[in-house]
């Protein structure tokens, strides 16, 4: 009677049993095993055009078999997560009463009954997104969990379920499977693993985070030490092999993967985590809309690639080659030549195109993120911006003469000053020049010479506003040459300002446009954002910063650079940099839609020159040229107009005053042997109230030792007003020398003052007159000797 009573009751419960877990065992039914090992959907990347330029796989995880997994970790692995994994179909039922008996003996949750077949099912199936979209609490999760581990083990054997499971999990500090944990963590693969390594990477998938040692070493060892403890008990570790192994320090080595493949998608995949979060971005299936052009990255791309190689190539490079680097480990670390490409819309701060390095996989240190280097001449703009703005104006004369180096200090402690400015292997001092000059042909003394005008307080105030983190720099000369490390972000959104008629750059730089996940819904879409507000410069003085580098592309340290781009007439400016050591070359521009820098150089921090003479025209600026080529036909166009601000007068480019008839020069030309007369006069932009200027004394006849030199226009002053015009000559009869003839402005309008005393040649009215004086050539002087 009782055997049929105890029958009874084990039918009903059987009965109750199967009711109850019906509904879980289908539901884990649902789920299929053939996906088992599909560990990511990749997030697809598109270009502002919808072009795939990249995918995005999001954890960092290498796959290995399970050939590759060496005998010692299993046994670890089995002895701290699945003692009895060999021998169980999915669920440890000895395992769950051990477990709720010692978690009732702590009063708290210490042991898990989870077995390494349960850990992957709910790792490679949403169990409990689904759970809780149903509201479903963790014993129900269980079940289907469970009921899903008996089906895995059905279908795959033991070594695929290692397999699956060691290249899934998650080993904390971003590291997915176990050949990246083992890299991550120790920097040697998994087959090198010792047994302490072996623990300390089984006790992280606990508690990943917690555990991590990158994390917490004191939490890492303590985990390290239960599972040492375990393969005690499992006697895989005798006593005293326990007690040796507990007391050694943990050590970490990280050597880790690396994600990305490139700085760009990094830049990217960093702006989708930032946006949807970094569980979001890990379930991949994203479609990212960018901001980018791949024509302008790939052009950008190829151009760096073929400066940086064609640099190592120069007689003069001795540095390391990247086609020479041993990517085998048996040579040093890479330090070969890097370079860098950033362009952004400085209307809306969109990036058209990232390249932060020459190669990712061996150098992902990305310039454009993290870089600072110095930037030379490339820092004339922001200097000279600092001069027009307080009293000078391009006409303004500055001495280039050889300046002593000791006055500066840079690139050494004696001689003379270095001319490296012009680009030009044997530069050439002027005498006296005007500042537009100085700055088309980046002249270093006379630069300086302007710096100590201005005030180097003054030049690191109009730095920092420009956005270079120039708070903290000592008020010395060599501020004035580009002494001073900046970033390429920083430098293209200063020189933003200029385009932007004076107003601010970029403050925030946009890489994503939008994001769609799997079923087509925009998730994530940019918000428009508007440049700062505020002036960081008058208008005026902008564009006539514009004006002076649009010249220095036809005539200065940048001549040629207009003629090798695609818009004609191109409407930006650019200027480049070199620095004094010749290690570092910049160039930065823009056209009237986005502006553009670029930077080649050594990231490891010394004044060893890239080789000797290599000036940005012959490294940064071929690369300018090819990504603004790139961007012209989509990004073209544009203006950049000249403000109703800005006085255009005629000025004598000699001597930098009011141009008047008399400002002709006789020039030779040595082919013909002919002398021709040319007019010095050139146009010129002033700002209001600084174009009253004296009448040029360099060619008005006015003579040193004159008996009266109140009459010469140098001594007299400019007045704002129009004096009475001659209606007749004022000498009556012939006067066949003109030696007393009213001096007019060239232009008509205006006239100057009557010079006392002319000489003959300069008192004749030439105009546009361009014949030439046929003048025989004097014979050749022999010196004989006494």
């Amino acid at each position: 009677m009782g055997l049929l009573l105890a029958l009874i009751a084990g039918g009903g419960g059987f009965l109750f049993v199967e009711q109850y877990t019906r509904e879980y065992r289908e539901r884990a039914v649902t789920y299929d095993l053939g996906q088992i090992n599909k560990l990511e959907v990749p997030s697809l990347i598109l270009d502002r055009n919808g072009k795939e330029i990249g995918r995005i796989f999001v954890q960092n995880r290498s796959i290995m078999p399970i050939g590759d997994v060496p005998g010692l970790f299993i046994d670890t692995l089995c002895a701290g997560e699945d003692s009895r994994f060999k021998s169980h179909s999915g669920v440890d039922y000895i395992g769950i009463v051990r477990a709720l008996k010692l978690n009732y003996q702590a009063g708290e949750t210490t042991q898990g009954a989870s077995t390494i077949t349960m850990q992957l099912a709910r790792n490679a199936y949403p169990l409990k997104q689904d759970a809780a979209a149903r509201g479903e609490g963790g014993v129900q999760r269980k079940m289907v969990e469970a009921f899903l581990a008996m089906r895995i083990e059905e279908r795959y054997s033991k070594r695929e379920i290692l397999e699956y499971y060691l290249n899934r999990i998650y080993f904390g500090s971003g590291f997915y499977g176990l050949r990246s944990a083992s890299l991550g963590y120790f920097g040697k693969e998994p087959k090198d693993l010792n047994v302490q390594e072996c623990a300390t990477i089984v006790g992280l998938i606990k508690n990943p985070t917690k555990n991590s040692p990158l994390n917490s070493l004191k939490d890492s060892r303590k985990a390290r030490d239960m599972v040492l403890g375990r393969m005690n008990e499992e006697g895989m570790l005798s006593a005293k092999e326990l007690a040796e192994t507990r007391a050694k320090p943990l050590h970490v080595n990280p050597k880790p993967l690396r994600r990305g493949t490139s700085h760009l998608y990094e830049r990217i995949a960093d702006g989708v985590a930032g946006s949807l979060g970094v569980d979001g971005l890990a379930a991949g299936g994203y479609t990212i809309h960018t901001t980018i052009s791949s024509e302008v990255q790939n052009a950008a791309e190829k151009a760096l690639a073929v400066s940086l190689s064609g640099a190592e190539k120069h007689p003069g490079f001795t540095r390391q080659k990247y086609s020479e680097y041993d990517r085998q480990g048996k040579n040093a670390d890479p330090a070969y030549l890097q370079g860098a490409v950033f362009m952004v819309d400085h209307a809306t701060g969109e990036v058209l195109a990232h390249v932060g390095g020459r190669d990712y996989a061996e150098v992902p240190y990305d310039f454009i993120e993290m870089g600072k280097r110095p930037m030379g001449t490339a820092f004339f703009p922001f200097l000279y911006s600092a001069a027009l703005a307080d009293k000078h104006s391009p006409a303004a004369m500055l001495e280039d003469e050889p300046m002593d180096n000791r006055a500066v200090m840079v690139g050494g402690q004696e001689g003379i000053l270095g001319e490296w400015g012009m680009e030009v292997p044997s530069p050439k001092y002027d005498g006296m020049i005007s500042l537009r000059r100085a700055f088309t042909h980046a002249k270093i003394a006379a630069t300086v010479r302007l710096g100590g005008e201005i005030g180097i307080q003054r030049i690191i105030d109009a730095a920092v506003a420009f956005g270079f983190s120039m708070k903290d720099s000592k008020p010395l000369p060599r501020v004035s040459v580009g002494w001073e490390p900046a970033s390429l972000k920083q430098a293209v959104t200063a020189m933003s300002t200029f385009p932007l008629g004076g107003r601010r750059g970029a403050a925030k730089f946009s890489y994503i446009d939008r994001i769609e996940n799997s079923e087509g819904r925009v998730v994530y879409r940019r918000k428009p954002s508007a440049n700062p507000s505020g002036r960081l410069l008058d208008s005026a003085v902008a564009w006539q910063v514009h004006s002076m580098m649009a010249g220095g592309m036809t005539d200065g340290s940048a001549r040629g650079l207009a003629g090798s781009l695609l818009e004609k007439p191109f409407p930006g400016a650019g200027k480049g940099g070199t620095t004094h050591d010749f290690a570092d070359t910049w160039f930065l521009g823009y056209n009237g839609r986005v502006t553009c820098g670029v930077w080649t150089g050594f990231l490891q921090g010394n004044s060893e020159p890239i080789y000797p003479g290599a000036f940005s025209r012959d490294l940064s600026m071929p690369v300018w040229a090819a990504a603004m080529n790139a961007a012209a036909p989509a990004f073209g166009g544009g203006s950049i107009d000249r403000p109703d601000s800005l006085a255009e007068v005629e000025i004598c480019s000699v001597s930098g005053q009011r141009a008047t008839q008399f400002c002709q020069e006789m020039v030779e030309d040595v082919s013909s042997g002919t002398v021709r007369s040319k007019s010095t006069k050139t146009a010129e932009y002033f700002r209001e109230g600084t174009q009253n200027l004296p009448f040029c004394t360099h060619h008005s006849g006015a003579m040193a030792g004159d008996a009266d030199p109140s009459y010469a226009l140098g001594s007299m002053p400019a007045l704002d007003a129009l004096p009475i015009l001659p209606k007749s000559p004022v000498l009556i009869g012939e006067d066949p020398y003109h030696t007393e003839l009213p001096s007019y402005a060239g232009g008509g309008g205006r006239t100057g003052f009557v010079s006392r005393s002319t000489n003959v040649l300069d008192s004749l009215d030439l105009g546009d007159f361009d014949d030439t004086i046929r003048m025989t050539k004097p014979p050749r002087l022999e010196i004989q000797p006494d």
